[in-house]
């Protein structure tokens, strides 16, 4: 509806109009429609031949920063699982490796996207791990591995790996 204006002082004319707003829920796990397939991402389990593993830290301004994580990154378009990992693990940590079996892989739904994590051995054939593109290294015990804030997606692998000692 359009109130008339009578003058030329008169002000502006008024509308009237409804502003939808979307509701303000979340969506249960179980009820989400996943339009986009999950992102590809790779993991490596590195271990030291006393059995520690090799941990990063996230950078505090990426997704999830501060978290602590097995190393690795996102598979570009077309790229194989493993050598996107060797890929990663040059990248972010100065070494090359050697990629082994597959361990692991999980589905996992986050707030905002979907991941599909793929988790492989891995060993050091040459280099030493430096902090190029993450916060902070650590070789940690098995034992070690829940004192460390890992992201939601990897506790399965957490327990499967305490479980196999």
């Amino acid at each position: 509806m359009m109130a008339e204006a009578t003058g030329p002082n008169s002000p502006a004319p008024l509308f009237r109009c409804k502003v939808l707003k979307p509701p303000r829920y979340l969506v249960p796990p179980h009820e989400r429609v996943v339009t986009h397939p999950p992102i590809a991402v790779v993991a490596g389990i590195v271990r030291r031949d006393d059995g520690c593993v090799l941990i990063s830290q996230r950078l505090p301004d990426d997704t999830l920063g501060g978290y602590w994580e097995f190393p690795g990154g996102k598979v570009e378009p077309g790229e194989d699982l493993k050598v996107a990992l060797r890929r990663e693990l040059a990248e972010e940590l100065g070494i090359d490796t050697e990629i082994g079996a597959e361990i692991h892989s999980i589905v996992h739904a986050y707030p905002d996207r979907d991941v599909q994590l793929f988790f492989f051995e891995a060993r050091i054939v040459s280099g030493e791990p430096q902090k190029l593109e993450v916060a902070d290294l650590r070789w940690v015990t098995l034992d070690e591995l829940m004192n460390y804030q890992f992201p939601e997606a990897d506790l399965p692998l957490l327990k499967q790996l305490q479980g196999s000692r």
